[in-house]
């Protein structure tokens, strides 16, 4: 029967290029009747078209009985194509296996060299558990074997069965020491290759071949060989310090001598990592002069992240930031060659640069740094152009003193714009959707994993070592108000914390970032994307908070109590609505301190119409979506958020006393206005430090470990004790609903039951309720407060019962008991007028004892 060839498949596939699937469907139909004939030619052609079609991404795991079968051909062509289909197609749970392993151990124990290496190379790609555990010790004998090649693949065959078989790798340690001293260099690589995989997981286990490994480190010339040991004692140096000193001299003549690019990293790599830069003692360069080891590896990483190849700019930045942890003063001197990788096109080269360049900011180049990141976050196609007659550009006289120059030579004023003239961003930041700045598709700098490394790297280089880079904090106060326009992703918590944090500390820019604050909250467009969650939200929040605790440094203005009760307000969560509602409080009653210095009928008209209009925000943003009343009533206030509605009951109290105290025209301002001011700036509000509490000394006698009174009742699982049983004579006959009183009376003498209601309305007999005697007693020490009016007014009172037939019941005979704990008098405060908090606070008099209410 003739059959097809590998090569007529092929060209058949070339010429059926239109119906290529009916034409490989029609050749596995006919591969299927192939592998069915018992002769072995014809049935290792089918598999041989198989492996092709495989690699083409046909499913042939219907024929892995017949691949096993080629494997066993006596003829070495035949099993070749047998194990190179069960590389390609079996897996861990191929059913097969289990008929391959005396096979495999048979071709391991073949005279035949090239038997031998097939059944290595397919026993590395197919070893399961099962195989791994009965073919190791065929494996390690076949380390013993004349031909070099066979060693050097019995020795990476064994790793890949240890990684089956972890109980191996104790007799393959001497196997692998043994193999180091190998005549053959090829098998001496192999065995170093399969050390440095090994030792990624344990490095303990080969710190006794440091001796064998440093002496093929000098004795070597072979790159790749060297590499692998020089990456070996990488993992080695931590764990044994003493190794530093030992490779000082040999890595120090390698990355002079070497020219080769991967050597020379690994060994600078090594060096930096293993600390071997802190030997103290002195290297030769090439031109003869003694310099400190760290300088030379620094020196020689320039021709890296110099270098046209990206991926050894890659490398080379990688092991920068790697020496710049542990000698920084050797980075610095590197910083205009990592300033122009900031604009590499390559994302991975970038955002290496961008970790490195953070680190070497320093009062001198922090702000040349912080222009060349705002500049990228600029001109991308994220942030979207604005005409320049609308608001003032970055650099403009009005923030002057933002970017530290004027606005003919900021490098980011000339940045700001483009040739039509239009402004990227302004001081202001409102941004427009207008055309994009370019055609071009997205750049690197347009990548939001990007972006927002820009914006930590900013913020990180300005507030390091408590704002030790900076000199001018207004220009870092507009910088977080630009990047809350050009960041392009959700950094506003992280902005947030940035803008209160300097406002709150620096006591110089608070005048300057509340205008700001100001600017932010007047901006339309960034009000509108406010939302519950937004980035946005969050810094509108922050805004508002200082508008509202420093709004005293600037003039007084009605407009700001409209600010902060924007339309966006219905849309944020509840402690964002607190925020801005109590921020509104703080600036109304500021403004009315202030107009109070110059009151007149002007005033007072201005005054009764801010605060009507105020009312009307109120309503309308917080109560629109309840009952839609003004302040009718407290059923509207009760359905917002608890901190919401805490703050707008305070507002709405305090704008229905000043429409009171203005309902009438007046010569003088009333005095309201002054006092309503103090009510919030009783205190000024100073940054405390986390560790605050810590220095606090401790007085003396105060054990803060001892409890403070006795133990505390559980009541969700401790339950009180019952009353004591009653004789059946002295209880009153049970009704037929009995059962159900008696568990309502059980549940009644729990101190904090509460009764449902679920009687409410009708009559109880008298013989309903529980005896007096029956509840329990539960001894409170108060001090003895009121014990003497308790005692009297319970000895006042008597209890009697009747009976269904009306008639009295004889009083129950008086029992010897334990005193009633005698109970503290409940003084429940009415509402007063706030005391004025620059008066001396009164006294406390001592309280009368009032008789308690039973």
């Amino acid at each position: 029967m003739f059959e097809k060839s590998l090569t007529d498949l092929i060209q058949g596939l070339r010429a059926n290029k239109r119906n290529e699937a009916d034409y490989i469907q029609k050749s596995l139909e006919e591969i299927q009747s192939e592998v069915q004939q018992s002769d072995m030619h014809c049935k290792s052609t089918a598999i041989d078209k198989l492996n092709y079609l495989h690699m083409l991404g046909y499913d042939t795991n219907w024929a892995n009985f017949n691949a096993v079968e080629v494997m066993a051909s006596p003829r070495f062509g035949e099993k070749r194509k047998g194990y190179l289909a069960a590389a390609q197609s079996f897996h861990q749970e191929t059913d097969v296996l289990m008929l391959t392993t005396n096979l495999i151990r048979k071709d391991l124990a073949s005279a035949n060299a090239m038997e031998v290496s097939v059944a290595l190379d397919g026993l590395a790609q197919v070893a399961t558990p099962e195989l791994a555990t009965d073919l190791f010790d065929d494996v390690a004998a076949v380390l013993g074997h004349s031909r070099p090649f066979i060693r050097k693949k019995a020795l990476v065959c064994l790793y890949r069965l240890v990684l089956k078989h972890p109980e191996g790798l104790h007799a393959l340690a001497p196997q692998l020491r043994e193999r180091l001293d190998d005549p053959d260099p090829s098998v001496v690589s192999s065995a170093v290759s399969v050390i440095c995989e090994l030792a990624r997981t344990n490095p303990h286990n080969y710190l006794p071949l440091a001796p064998r490994l440093y002496q093929l480190m000098n004795s070597s010339t072979n790159n790749w060989m060297l590499i692998k040991i020089v990456k070996l004692f990488a993992s080695l140096t931590p764990i044994e310090p003493r190794l530093a000193k030992k490779l000082h001299g040999p890595l120090s003549q390698l990355i002079c001598s070497t020219s080769a690019m991967s050597l020379l990293y690994e060994c600078i790599h090594t060096a930096v990592v293993g600390d071997i830069i802190g030997v103290p003692l002195p290297v030769t360069d090439s031109v003869g002069r003694d310099i400190d080891f760290a300088e030379l590896c620094a020196r020689k990483l320039v021709l890296f992240y110099e270098s046209a190849d990206h991926n050894l700019r890659y490398v080379g930045l990688v092991t920068l930031a790697q020496l710049q942890a542990r000698r920084p003063e050797l980075v610095v001197n590197q910083y205009e060659t990592v300033l122009k990788c900031l604009d590499d096109p390559d994302l991975s080269i970038r955002m290496r640069a961008l970790s490195v360049i953070s680190g070497m900011a320093t009062r001198r180049t922090l702000d040349r740094t912080v222009k060349r990141l705002m500049s990228q976050l600029i001109l991308s196609n994220t942030i979207r152009l604005q005409p320049v007659s609308s608001l003032p550009i970055i650099g403009s006289t009005e923030y002057s003193g933002k970017y530290n120059g004027d606005a003919a030579d900021s490098d980011l004023m000339a940045l700001a714009t483009d040739a039509t003239g239009a402004s990227l961003v302004s001081a202001r930041g409102s941004i427009v959707q207008s055309r994009q700045l370019t055609a071009a598709g997205p750049g690197p700098a347009d990548s939001p994993e990007y972006r927002l490394l820009v914006v930590e790297a900013i913020v990180d280089m300005c507030t390091r070592q408590s704002y030790g880079n900076l000199s001018n904090f207004e220009w870092y106060v507009a910088v977080l108000v630009d990047l809350v326009y050009t960041a392009g992703v959700d950094v506003g918590q992280l902005l947030s914390e940035k803008l209160l944090d300097v406002t709150v500390r620096v006591r110089q820019v608070r005048e300057f970032s509340v205008r700001l604050m100001r600017q932010i909250l007047s901006d339309g467009q960034l009000v509108s994307r406010a939302t519950n969650g937004s980035s946005a939200a969050k810094v509108l929040c922050t805004a508002a908070y200082i508008l509202g605790e420093y709004c005293s440094l600037l003039p007084a203005n009605s407009e700001d109590i409209a600010l902060l009760l924007p339309k966006c307000l219905d849309k944020l969560d509840g402690d964002q609505q607190a925020t801005f509602i109590q921020a509104a409080i703080k600036v109304y009653t500021n403004w009315l301190r202030d107009v109070a210095g110059y009151w007149s009928t002007e005033i007072w008209e201005l005054v009764r119409a801010v605060t009507a209009s105020t009312m009307t925000q109120l309503s309308d943003l917080l109560l629109a979506k309840t009952d839609g009343s003004a302040f009718g009533g407290n059923s509207a206030v009760a359905e917002l958020p608890l901190q919401v509605s805490c703050r707008l009951r305070h507002f709405v109290e305090i704008t229905k006393a000043m429409s009171v105290a203005t309902s009438n025209p007046s010569e003088s301002a009333p005095q309201l206005c002054l006092e309503l001011y103090e009510l919030f700036t009783a205190y000024e509000l100073n940054p405390v430090s986390s560790a605050a509490q810590g220095k606090v000394p401790l007085p003396d006698g105060l054990d803060l470990d001892s409890p403070i009174g006795g133990p505390i009742l559980d009541t969700g699982y401790i339950m009180f004790p019952p009353p004591p049983p009653v004789s059946s004579e002295s209880r009153p006959r049970a009704s037929q609903s009995g059962g159900g009183r008696k568990q309502r009376r059980g549940q009644k003498n729990e101190p904090f039951y509460l009764d449902g209601g679920d009687d409410v309305g009708h009559s109880h007999s008298l013989a309903d309720l529980p005896d007096v005697d029956d509840i329990p007693v539960v001894q409170l020490d108060l001090g003895g407060q009121g014990s003497e009016n308790v005692t009297k007014t319970r000895s006042s009172k008597k209890k009697k019962t009747r009976t269904k037939d009306g008639s009295a019941k004889r009083e129950r005979r008086s029992r010897v008991r334990t005193p009633s704990p005698p109970l503290a008098p409940v003084d429940i405060a009415g509402d007063e007028d706030m005391p004025d908090v620059s008066a001396p606070l009164p006294q406390p008099q001592p309280q009368q004892t009032a008789p308690a209410q039973q």
